[in-house]
Order: structure tokens, then C-alpha cells, then sequence
């Protein structure tokens, strides 16, 4: 079965914007170990950690949307703060 997902990073700017900053697309049926929005959320945010850590991503607060066939999963807010060392 395929379970392919876009993720989209939205970094939101002094002015209240949100630009598309980043877009990842993961195969993964994580989203659906569990019911409830709770567990999306849960599920997206370490999702989200892992990549921004990869990618070296300063800094900021971003929405981060999760969409599956052009049917978004979920949305949810973090401040990122990458850890040194």
C-alpha cells in the first residue's frame, strides 16, 4: 500500500505571513499507527524535528501541513530552535 505524503514548511514572518520554505515527501503510514488528531499532531512534530534537524533549518515558528492525495492530514504549530553539537 502507498502511503505517500507531502510536507509542507511554512516559516511565518515578523509580518504574520506564512512562506513556503520547505517541502518534504515521505512514504510513511505513521499517521495512521494510531487514531485521533492528538497522535497526527504528536506523530508530525517528531516528523518535523527529524527533517529540520537534516536540513540545517534556522531558527523560527512554522506551520507544518501535512497533506496525503491532496487531502491535508493535518496542521500544527512549533517553534523550531535547533540544538548544537
Amino acid at each position: 500500500m502507498d502511503h505517500l505524503h507531502r510536507i509542507e514548511y511554512r516559516r511565518r514572518k515578523p509580518s504574520g505571513a506564512l512562506d513556503l520554505e520547505l517541502v518534504e515527501e515521505v512514504v510513511d503510514h505513521g499517521w495512521y499507527i494510531r487514531k485521533g488528531e492528538e497522535w497526527r499532531r504528536h506523530y508530525t512534530l517528531e516528523c518535523a524535528h527529524d527533517f529540520l534537524s537534516r536540513t540545517e533549518t534556522k531558527a523560527g515558528t512554522f506551520a507544518v501541513s501535512v497533506w496525503r492525495d491532496g487531502v491535508r492530514v493535518c496542521t500544527v504549530a512549533m517553534e523550531w530552535s535547533p540544538t548544537k553539537g
